[in-house]
């Protein structure tokens, strides 16, 4: 694996936030049996675009309350990413991401960690992952969180049939 450097995310990272949010989504979106063109509907250029925007705006807005860091390798790429939030009644984790290629490899746990760090430890942090996402439960429990019994759907992630896929909320618990 090449040299990696996390640091905080700046709004130039956002371009390539958005290409490691959307590459590491595809797999999933492919478990729950969205097709290529469906896949492909989700991340047009045009809403591409207006992601890497909100995103880099968002970005120069942050507060204190905010925390992303980016993973770049060695040429500068972004290779993975972790959002998460200090809110006044918990915490959330609000993305993890690493690309493909990158996975298996500790980066997702350094990211985590390192966002983590920074939570109000005195709140519990909460998080949401594809119910289809087994590897992404495992991780999170690995780090301390369980199934609040919580189970969502969301509007965004509506394949062309109607189908839904379905989100677990997990919890980490300020009193471990």
């Amino acid at each position: 694996m090449n040299n990696i450097k996390i640091s905080k995310a700046i709004p130039s990272d956002a371009e390539g936030i958005q290409l490691v949010t959307a590459e590491a989504s595809r797999g999933m979106y492919k478990l729950c049996g969205w097709s290529e063109q469906e896949i492909d509907n989700h991340f047009t250029p045009e809403k591409r675009e207006k992601a890497i925007e909100g995103l880099g705006k968002a970005i120069a807005n942050f507060t204190e309350d905010n925390i992303l860091f980016v993973a770049k390798n060695d040429e500068g790429k972004i290779v993975g990413c972790c959002f998460a939030e200090r809110h006044e009644d918990k915490n959330t984790i609000e993305a993890l991401y690493v690309l493909p290629d990158f996975q298996g490899t500790g980066l997702a746990k350094q990211l985590f960690d390192k966002a983590y760090y920074l939570l109000d430890k005195n709140k519990d942090t909460y998080l949401d992952v594809f119910s289809l996402n087994i590897r992404g439960e495992r991780f999170y429990q690995k780090q301390g969180f369980s199934e609040t019994g919580k189970k969502t759907f969301d509007e965004r992630f509506k394949g062309v049939d109607g189908k839904m896929l379905e989100i677990t909320e997990m919890c980490r618990s300020s009193k471990i």
